[in-house]
């Protein structure tokens, strides 16, 4: 089993090259499937669990205000110009900044910016939340493909 990552940080690029910065939280990350339940008849001990299709669910990242925060006002105006789903990166960094795991989503939109609470007496964090739309989770390559028999392996060529 691997060492838990304390204090993490999550770097988040765009098609591999557009860098969006470093962020503090990321939350929502996860799916879900709808399940259908089904009675057979004659079948009493149990009901049959219909699997539907898979739903995502938005990806809110957050962090404070600081020089980075220009990236996301270039790629939120060019998405305002016109949308174009593309690819997210979401890295977990460890505190030395080594790569723990990362997530990659396709179908990536913005919907949803939210700028600082501008207080100058307030006593706050100024902090920035990106909420954003895909439609999968990807990268689970080969290997991934394979466990979920996709892929045959066979001696013929």
């Amino acid at each position: 089993m691997g060492e838990p990552a304390l204090t993490l940080t999550y770097k988040c690029t765009i098609d591999g090259i557009i860098p969006l910065g470093m962020w503090s939280k990321i939350e929502g990350l996860g799916f879900s499937h709808e399940v259908t339940k089904y009675r057979e008849g004659g079948v009493n001990g149990y009901m049959h669990n219909i699997i539907g299709p898979v739903t995502y669910d938005n990806v809110r990242l957050s962090r404070p205000v600081d020089s980075d925060s220009m990236l996301i006002s270039i790629w939120l105006a060019a998405n305002l110009i016109k949308i174009v789903p593309q690819t997210m990166s979401i890295t977990a960094l460890d505190s030395a900044g080594k790569e723990i795991t990362t997530w990659n989503l396709a179908g990536v939109v913005p919907v949803k910016w939210q700028g600082p609470s501008l207080d100058i007496f307030g006593n706050q964090v100024a902090m920035e939340t990106l909420e954003i739309a895909y439609s999968e989770i990807i990268g689970l390559g080969g290997l991934g493909a394979a466990l979920a028999g996709a892929v045959t392996i066979s001696g013929g060529f």
